[in-house]
């Protein structure tokens, strides 16, 4: 049989946590390996995922643990959907809301076929 090995990264904006980890892991770019092997058939190939496995680096440590791929999607998940809470304070930079009452209104004149 055929392996493969791919290599991506996830990016977390605060701290996470994932099953069969002691203490939450610190935000920031993490390597994930994927291992899969090929089922071949009459018609086409396919591929099995093996293992994947997240690239935690520590101090001075470098350690790959098996993570289940479903358990790295829902920590990414709560991650994006904290991250795109309305924040308590608005931002300065940003203008005022425009009251609902205050539209500008265009007027379609139609034309006559003469210049102005």
């Amino acid at each position: 049989m055929t392996d493969r090995s791919t290599r991506s990264s996830v990016t977390f904006a605060a701290p996470f946590r994932l099953p069969g980890f002691d203490a939450p892991l610190p935000p920031g770019s993490y390597a994930v390996d994927t291992e899969e092997e090929a089922i071949e058939g009459n018609v086409r190939t396919v591929f099995h995922r093996i293992a994947t496995t997240l690239v935690v680096e520590t101090t001075g440590r470098v350690e790959h643990r098996a993570v289940d791929p479903k358990d790295l999607e829902a920590a990414l998940r709560r991650d994006r959907e904290a991250a795109t809470l309305p924040p308590d304070v608005p931002d300065p930079s940003m203008p005022p809301p425009v009251s609902w009452r205050w539209v500008p209104l265009w007027v379609r004149v139609p034309w006559s076929g003469r210049g102005v």
